[in-house]
Order: structure tokens, then sequence, then C-alpha cells
């Protein structure tokens, strides 16, 4: 009986003490989850504060660029790359000064890099593909372009078109030239650059209605000097004499220092 006894009351220590060890195990494994999960927030916010950073100065960069500053756009640019390495605009940035100042092979790698690290960054296709036309890379080009408008959360799908279609017209491809030209007026019937691009295009084959019809939205918007001047040439080219001064007058009202204000003059 009594050695019944100890057996039990060893069983029960031992039991005791598995069970001590089992809750010391589950405070061991909680402590690294709260642990591990604040460890892991850490390096989120971290990432997160890195990534804001080279935002901030890739916003600056983008805004000296624009102003033409570009050593302070360089400097802004390089450094939002430092500070994040993977941040796709930054090498965005990069490829529109470096080819800026000529630096045409660092851009083209600039530009390559900017794709790899953010395949759906339309701007960055964009912006590949006015470089590559700008090389008389055609084809590689309008890749790039039609790359920029497969993306449905791209902001200005237009733009894209209207130099694909650009690009097409540089290498003689006419018809898609008009395709892309009228893709872009589709999303934008407003926009100056394509209606401009199309209506010469119609206006050089001498089908004239239809540069006119092509030009009537955007003349009645904010129409640019050239899409005044070639205005001025359809209208001669229908004989609408009235229509024509008209337009005439517009364009130097408008756009009195314009360089076709000036031939308007000379042509008179």
């Amino acid at each position: 009986m009594k050695k019944n006894f100890k057996a039990h009351q060893v069983k029960h220590e031992a039991v005791n003490i598995l069970n001590k060890l089992y809750m010391l195990a589950v405070v061991a494994v909680f402590s690294f989850c709260v642990t591990g999960c604040v460890s892991q927030q850490q390096q989120e916010r971290d990432v997160e504060s890195l990534k804001a950073r080279a935002k901030a100065h890739t916003d600056l960069g983008a805004a000296y660029f624009q102003q033409n500053r570009l050593e302070i756009a360089l400097n802004e640019f390089t450094e939002a790359q430092t500070i994040d390495p993977t941040f796709a605009s930054a090498y965005n940035g990069l490829g529109l000064v470096n080819s800026a100042l000529g630096k045409y092979d660092i851009a083209d790698a600039n530009f390559k890099k900017a794709i790899r690290l953010d395949p759906n960054n339309s701007e960055s296709h964009n912006n590949y593909g006015s470089f590559l036309c700008a090389r008389t890379r055609y084809n590689e080009s309008i890749s790039e372009f039609m790359a920029a408008v497969k993306n449905p959360l791209y902001a200005t799908p237009a733009v894209a078109y209207t130099n694909a279609g650009i690009c097409a017209a540089r290498k003689n491809d006419l018809i898609n030239a008009e395709v892309y030209y009228k893709s872009a007026l589709q999303i934008d019937p407003l926009f100056n650059a394509p209606a401009y691009q199309l209506a010469l295009l119609q206006f050089n084959r001498n089908d004239v209605l239809a540069a006119k019809t092509t030009l009537q939205n955007v003349l009645l918007t904010e129409p640019s000097p050239e899409i005044l001047w070639l205005a001025i040439q359809v209208e001669r080219a229908l004989g609408s004499r009235d229509a024509e001064a008209s337009y005439a007058l517009q364009l130097r009202r408008q756009y009195p220092d314009s360089e076709q204000a000036k031939l308007l003059q000379s042509v008179r």
C-alpha cells in the first residue's frame, strides 16, 4: 500500500512538472510571438518610412525637372534611390534627367530598372517609350506605349496613345498612327495634341473635310496656336473666308507672339 502511494506521489509530481514545463513553453511561445509581431510591425514601419522619404525626394526631383533645374533634380532622384534602392519612380526620374543631359546609356539603364522594379508603372513605360522613339527605336517605343495603356489605373492613357501615334508616323506607318490618335481622342475628345496630329495627317492627304471634323471639338475649348493655324489652312482650302478670318483673328488675339501668328502675317 505504501508502495502504491509512493508510486502515485511520484506520478503526481511528474505530472506537475510536465504541466509547469508546458506552461513555461506556452509563455515562451507567446513571448516569442509578441516579440516577433512587434519586431515585424517595426520593420513594416521602417519600410514605410523609407518609402515616404524616397517619395518626398522623388517629388522634389520631379518639380525641379519641370523647372529644367537638372542638377538639383539629379541630386534629389539620386538621394531617393539611395534611401530606397527599390523605389521605381526614382529610377524613372533618373532616366528623364540623364536623357536630358545626353547620357543615353545611363538613361536607358535607369528606365529599364524602373520598369523591372514596377512593371505596372505606366509613367515609366510612357517615358521610356518617348526616350526610345527619340532614339529612332520605333518598334520598341510603341511596345512601351502599349504597355502603358494596358494598365486600367493609368490616369493619362490618351498621352501614351498620342505618343504611339507620333512614333508610328515617324516610321511612316500612317495607318496605325491614325488608329492611335483616334484612340486618344476617344478617351479625351478635347485633347489638343492628338486632334492636331490627326487633322494634320488628314489635311496632308487632302481629306480636308475629315480634318475640319477632327478639329471641331478642340476649337470650342482652348485651341493651341498650332490648332488655330491648321484650322485657318483648312478653312482656306474649303473656301470658307469668314471662318478663316475668324480663326486668324483668334490667333492674333490669343497668341500674338507665337510663330504661327508671325507666319500668318508673312503670308497675308
